[in-house]
């Protein structure tokens, strides 16, 4: 299509710092105005669109819009009198709203956001935006409908000095999109586009050399992308095409290990070093880091779910660049402070800030510039599979790493203020940290879609966990679902019914705040089929919550009650132990619901005594439970952002506290609440999950949000040697505030976990995959599966705090499970115990050396749990004893 240029297109614009986009183009038919204040609208008031800061009088091509109404300070406008064609035309220019009096005198102007009209009219459908490799021919497909001129230029390679490509080819608009064809003598070859398009931002017309955000392949640190076929078979490593994915029944089988890929590497002495924390790292099976996650799959670990690895702004890809920070030399304080000075310039960051969607991280690879990643990726995924482990990819759609025309920019260099979401001054939101992309449009929707779809079938991703998903509709994400499902072995290369998706439904953000009944919160993904994390569990388990302020704040597994810490720093624990004991009632209650998936619908009786809805009960003031049926449930007790669990039992065990004895709570008496925090969302139903380390008593010296930490706070030791506490204060950036806090308990010798204590508790982690894979009882389908087969019962004394019985049966088996939250063991009585129970024997003491404490009375229907435990007992079921059983409530 042949673009016509108004006449006075270049000598119109204002040059200079950008103004306010207060206009909305909502629709071919309506454009909504926001008033300056002060300015009130009469008869005599018109609304002009006219392209450029020109004299209304000389130009020709001014359109007046009909007022429809005034709502507030808002202008409802009609555009309805202007046709398609011309609608079409203006986008290519300068436009903004002008408000005049009858004499022509301005009152006002305004730039214009375009996304409603855009969508209606350019939204694009088909699937080959970017690169697509048709036979012998290349073909690049770049939507920028508002874009005055695109041209593409070609690199020979990707050292060619930007301002010297080896060709500048023109690019032919079509309906939004501008295309060029190519033979495939360009392949690997790098590119740019030229794009020339008028930036409300600067309210002049900008030139731009920008890469492909369909790129799939990028220059090291991202400044060209990349012709490259995906499918070349020199980019797949032996047997990918054939690749057999590790068997998973269904979803209710996954158990997920979340894992930084750096972490897993980086200081690990038996991976030579120039693969330390990168993507090969994985194909190493004979080391330290590979040996320890093949035998947590071994165990029943199911999912590696993998921080973000999609290209992302953070770190220099050029590895030359780096410096690091070694071990300190005793003073607690030099670690943080040299990392302080070196934390730009080295290699580590979680990565929650991209650039490009679809191409892998160069950081991770031991070749950044160009295909070389494409490979690695592959490799470290294979290698996973080939380990029995699946792969989740953690995506960020939520923001990007920079917006506008800063160098790291891309999308409104491209499309200005259409893929990000705007306030009604046309000022991008940042709630997110960084500017709010917005979802809501379609073509940034569209972006999202074919991400996922790209990753599942180029790298055979297994799931995919996001970000933030609060910042999208629920529409949108289960149009990822839909799109991710209808991938199929036979014409995709993988089974899309096997892809697991999930994600963060915190209620905030600049979606939430304007769409809070649309937006996917944990409320809002009832019934949606998609995993939620559920924080209310972990917060119930350890006590508080992720932030700092309430560190030391005890919950069911960390002594609250039954061990209280008389800690200054509480914020919200009761110091009078009969609230104590009530608010512990009410955490057991929390508990419970999410063993028992945390559905909506489920009914138990809560400590008061009523049968109540999951849904029903209240923590915070918030709804406990939001799931439909238990895959929509994700467990957890810690995860990459706040506190490792080991360090948050390290903050709200007994620190010399007045009045107990011993003072301090012993490094073995930690290790216990360690484990009974980790026990549960194992035994739960719904999908556990892990955050790595956690089995090794992971600690980051108190780091509470470890983000730009470097390796020597996120240190992994898979020997089990140590576990890296007291090794030095956390980063004063994030943490200076506690260091009175931490440093007392970070200088304590009697903290330090030992190689024993490690040891010990990695093989009581694997003893409880064992048992979760064991049986199907912890994998239930639905509602009324649980409600017919998982009970919750009650000692005879039915206020006891602390003290959670669960009960799990089929027609084979019976599970009867305790978790006991007291220091003491404690004696539960009820006619259930005069069934023939036994310890199972994947959890007994040879897991922990304390159930050899567990005494069955079957004469008297009781047992005695020793304290600060997880006790599981086991009986098989004939037909007489299920009869009687299923009786049991």
């Amino acid at each position: 299509m042949l673009i016509l240029f108004f006449p006075l297109f270049i000598s119109g614009i204002a040059h200079g710092r950008g103004g306010p986009a207060r206009a909305q183009w909502l629709n071919s038919q309506q454009l909504l105005l926001k008033l300056p204040q002060g300015l009130r609208a009469t008869d005599s008031t018109n609304f002009v669109l006219a392209t450029g800061d020109i004299s209304l009088q000389k130009n020709p091509n001014k359109i007046t819009l009909p007022l429809l109404e005034i709502r507030n300070n808002y202008a409802l406008l009609s555009s309805a009198g202007v046709d398609r064609a011309t609608i079409q035309e203006l986008l290519h220019h300068p436009l903004k709203v002008f408000v005049t009096d009858n004499t022509n005198q301005v009152l006002d102007s305004t730039a214009i956001q375009y996304a409603g009209l855009l969508d209606e009219i350019y939204a694009y459908q088909g699937e080959d935006l970017g690169l697509t490799v048709q036979g012998s021919q290349m073909q690049l497909k770049l939507w920028a409908p508002t874009a005055l001129a695109v041209r593409l230029f070609l690199y020979s390679s990707s050292a060619s000095d930007a301002h010297q490509p080896s060709q500048i080819l023109p690019m032919n608009w079509q309906d939004g999109v501008w295309a060029a064809t190519l033979s495939q003598q360009y392949q690997n070859s790098f590119y740019l586009y030229e794009v020339t398009v008028y930036q409300p931002l600067t309210d002049q017309i900008e030139t731009s050399l920008v890469t492909d955000p369909y790129s799939f392949s990028l220059s090291m640190n991202g400044t060209m992308s990349q012709l490259i076929d995906v499918q070349a078979s020199d980019l797949k490593p032996s047997g990918w095409d054939n690749l057999q994915k590790p068997h998973l029944n269904s979803f209710k089988d996954i158990v997920i290990y979340e894992l930084h890929i750096r972490d897993f590497s980086a200081s690990d002495e038996t991976i030579p070093f120039p693969y330390r924390g990168t993507y090969d790292a994985f194909s190493f099976p004979q080391s330290n880091s590979n040996r320890h996650l093949r035998s947590l799959g071994q165990a029943g670990l199911t999912h590696v779910h993998l921080l973000p690895f999609n290209d992302f702004g953070s770190v220099n890809e050029n590895k030359s660049t780096w410096q690091t920070v070694n071990s300190g030399n005793g003073n607690l304080q030099d670690p943080q402070d040299a990392l302080s000075r070196v934390r730009a310039t080295d290699g580590f960051n979680w990565g929650y800030d991209p650039v490009h969607f679809l191409v892998p991280e160069g950081s991770y690879s031991i070749k950044p510039d160009g295909v070389s990643r494409v490979r690695e990726v592959r490799d470290m995924v294979q290698s996973l599979n080939t380990m029995g482990l699946r792969v989740i990819q953690d995506v960020v759609f939520n923001h990007t790493f920079a917006s506008g025309l800063d160098r790291l920019s891309v999308f409104d260099k491209i499309v200005p203020l259409y893929y990000y979401r705007l306030n009604d001054e046309g000022t991008t939101y940042n709630t997110s940290c960084c500017s709010d992309t917005a979802s809501e449009h379609r073509m940034m929707e569209k972006l999202m879609i074919d991400t996922v779809r790209h990753w599942a079938r180029t790298y055979k991703i297994d799931g995919f966990r996001f970000d933030l998903m609060s910042f999208h509709s629920r529409d949108t994400i289960l149009k990822i679902k839909d799109a991710v499902r209808s991938l199929t072995v036979s014409d995709d290369g993988v089974d899309g019914s096997k892809i697991y998706l999930y994600g963060e439904g915190w209620p905030f953000g600049s979606f939430y705040d304007r769409n809070p009944k649309a937006a996917m919160t944990q409320v809002n993904s009832y019934g949606a089929g998609v995993g939620l994390f559920n924080d209310r569990l972990r917060d119930a388990v350890r006590g508080g919550t992720t932030n700092s302020s309430e560190k030391s704040d005890q919950g069911y597994a960390t002594g609250l009650y039954f061990d209280f810490n008389k800690e200054p720093a509480n914020r919200n624990t009761p110091t009078n132990l009969n609230d104590q004991r009530d608010k512990l009632l009410h955490l057991g209650d929390v508990i419970k619901v999410g063993l028992a998936g945390n559905l909506r619908d489920f009914t138990f009786r809560e400590h008061l005594g009523s049968v109540i809805r999951g849904g029903d009960l209240l923590y915070r003031s918030s709804q406990v439970a939001t799931s439909a049926q238990p895959i929509e449930t994700i467990n957890y007790v810690s995860a990459h952002d706040g506190y490792t669990l080991w360090d948050s039992v390290q903050a709200k065990a007994p620190f010399y506290t007045e009045g107990r004895s011993p003072a301090l709570a012993s490094v073995e008496n930690r290790q216990r609440m360690h484990q009974l925090a980790m026990a549960i969302p194992l035994l739960s139903q719904g999908i556990p999950f892990i955050e790595a380390g956690t089995e090794i008593l992971r600690s980051k010296n108190g780091d509470q949000d470890s983000y730009d930490s470097g390796d020597f706070f996120n240190r992994l030791d898979w020997s089990g040697a140590t576990n890296h506490w007291g090794e030095g204060l956390p980063p004063a950036w994030k943490n200076y505030d506690d260091w009175s806090f931490w440093q007392p308990r970070l200088q304590t010798p009697a903290l330090q976990a030992s190689a024993s204590l490690i040891a010990q508790t990695n093989n009581y982690f694997k003893a409880l995959l064992r048992v979760r894979q064991s049986t199907s009882l912890f994998k239930m389908n639905s509602l009324d599966e649980i409600m017919s087969r998982l009970t919750f019962i009650d000692n005879e004394n039915r206020s006891e705090p602390g003290l959670i019985a669960m009960i799990l049966h089929n027609d084979q088996e019976a599970l009867l499970i305790f978790f006991n939250s007291s220091r003491d063991s404690r004696i539960f009585s009820d006619k259930v115990m005069s069934y023939a129970w036994e310890i199972h024997p994947l959890f007994d003491s040879k897991v922990d050396s304390a159930l050899s404490q567990v005494v069955l009375l079957p004469k008297q229907s009781q047992v005695q749990i020793p304290g600060l435990s997880t006790v599981v007992l086991r009986m098989s079921l004939g037909n007489k004893a299920r009869l009687h059983f299923r009786g049991v409530r």
